[in-house]
């Protein structure tokens, strides 16, 4: 079985759309193009009015000088970012040859101490002194608070 279309009921009416108002730009525009003539060329516009080139030659020109200088700044802070890494290295290079240095002293110091400790035969009292006893001669050893150790 197949299904018609009833006959009452009609295609929809189709809405006519205006057409676009028409303005005297747009139809120097639709003539201009119709007539084979393009836009002006930019060597035309210079040929005929100086001023444009003056403008354009002088926007050229600014462009041109504020490119160099931000490059000229860029290589600036560049280099003096680099001398200052540089004068941070001497720097720490000398803190770290003091460090060296003052490592060199300490253990000069500690290997005289331990002669010194060796030639007096004092190294159980040193022992003693470092663990925070206290050595009394024929009393043994006594702790800090003055109670013997046990």
């Amino acid at each position: 079985m197949t299904a018609t279309a009833p006959a009452h009921r009609a295609a929809p009416h189709m809405t006519q759309t205006p057409d676009p108002e028409t303005t005297p730009q747009s139809l120097a525009a639709d003539s201009a193009v119709e007539a084979g003539t393009a836009r002006p060329r930019l060597r035309d516009q210079i040929a005929e009015n100086p001023l444009v080139s003056l403008v354009g030659g002088l926007f050229l020109a600014l462009l041109a000088f504020f490119g160099t200088v931000i490059v000229a700044l860029l290589v600036f802070a560049l280099t003096s970012m680099n001398d200052r890494f540089d004068s941070l290295e001497g720097r720490l290079d000398r803190l770290e040859d003091k460090v060296d240095a003052q490592g060199a002293q300490i253990a000069e110091l500690d290997r005289k101490f331990a002669a010194l400790i060796a030639h007096l035969n004092a190294t159980e009292a040193v022992d003693a002194a470092l663990e925070h006893r206290l050595l009394i001669p024929e009393a043994g050893a006594i702790e800090p608070e003055g109670e013997p150790s046990g």
